[in-house]
């Protein structure tokens, strides 16, 4: 709460410095910036709680029917990456549903969560786009950017067959320093307007097109929309989870979760607190030392993999045709 109202969070900054040697803020912000306080913790925390809040979400809206459909880091996906897990969280669609189900082309919707740099201005743009729109909102849309743009990609040391970073690609959830959401996953979540795209490398055509499948009419939306107006015309008055402080399924999931990010981030931030150097000589660092990096590091901008062996017959009995794009696979 303090970091949201700009009040000072740790006194005497002047005298602390980050595990990475440079001169902290009063508010705590280098704390989300600096790559040497690693935030792989902090997304699988707020991955797990949006897991749990989608498990029981998604069965109201007749997504899925079963909360078993909803996987966490799944291997074998893309047929000539087995090893590859390229989504923090994803909803395994059925086609073979009842009447009144959701219908949707895709077999599976992925979501890779980011947590965004904290003070890291947005890229100026010509157009204006800094005086129209909020700037947490245009650095939530960055990080989505380079989510997108992965850095790097992979090889099958069994096929041969490379995909390079722009060729394996997640439907992002950008989580703000303060718990704000990007407005990519807000179409999803609430049925929000998303920002205009950004502008991407000439080398990352498939980026584009991942940014406009989610986006697309195709893709569904506004989640808590839905479930509510199911719960309405199924259990009529009914509160939901029994209690009239949740009296629908969007009261319960918004709550849980501002709980799980403002949770996540403050144990983030509480846990660099526990890192800091005490400096008697409080030397306050100029305007370049102090600087927090951008959002750089392995684990936030790279694919994960499995350790585990493949059977050989995942790669004979696997086709390479569907692995060029992956924002929501088509079946």
């Amino acid at each position: 709460m303090k970091r949201k109202l700009r009040l000072v969070v740790i006194k005497n900054h002047q005298h602390y410095r980050c595990r990475c040697g440079k001169a902290v803020d009063p508010w705590g912000d280098h704390c989300l910036g600096c790559t040497a306080n690693h935030k792989t913790v902090l997304s699988n925390g707020c991955r797990d709680g949006i897991f749990d809040i989608f498990k029981r979400i998604l069965p109201l809206t007749k997504l899925i029917h079963s909360a078993t459909q909803m996987e966490k880091e799944v291997p074998n996906i893309v047929p000539s990456l087995p090893r590859l897990k390229p989504f923090d969280l994803s909803i395994r669609l059925n086609h073979l549903l009842t009447q009144g189900a959701w219908r949707t082309p895709y077999d599976r919707i992925g979501f890779d969560v980011v947590a965004i740099h904290s003070t890291k201005p947005a890229p100026s743009d010509p157009s204006g786009e800094t005086a129209s729109f909020n700037e947490s909102d245009l650095r939530l849309r960055e990080g989505e950017r380079k989510k997108f743009a992965r850095r790097t990609g992979g090889t099958n040391d069994i096929t041969a067959r490379t995909l390079s970073a722009d060729e394996v690609i997640g439907e992002i959830n950008a989580i703000g320093p303060f718990g704000e959401m990007g407005s990519l996953f807000k179409r999803f979540w609430d049925g929000s307007d998303t920002l205009p795209l950004p502008k991407f490398s000439k080398d990352r055509p498939q980026a584009k097109r991942a940014a406009l499948r989610v986006t697309s009419g195709t893709t569904p939306w506004d989640i808590l929309g839905k479930a509510d107006m199911r719960w309405k015309s199924e259990q009529g008055s009914s509160v939901f989870d029994g209690s009239y402080l949740t009296n629908l399924p969007s009261t319960l999931a918004k709550q849980q979760l501002g709980i799980v990010c403002s949770t996540q981030l403050a144990n983030h931030v509480n846990t660099s607190f526990n890192h800091l150097r005490y400096d008697p000589s409080g030397q306050v660092l100029g305007a370049e030392e102090q600087d927090v990096d951008d959002l750089d590091e392995p684990e936030e901008l790279d694919w994960k993999w499995v350790d585990v062996d493949f059977i050989d017959d995942v790669f004979t009995k696997t086709t390479d045709t569907s692995a060029t794009f992956w924002c929501c696979r088509s079946k």
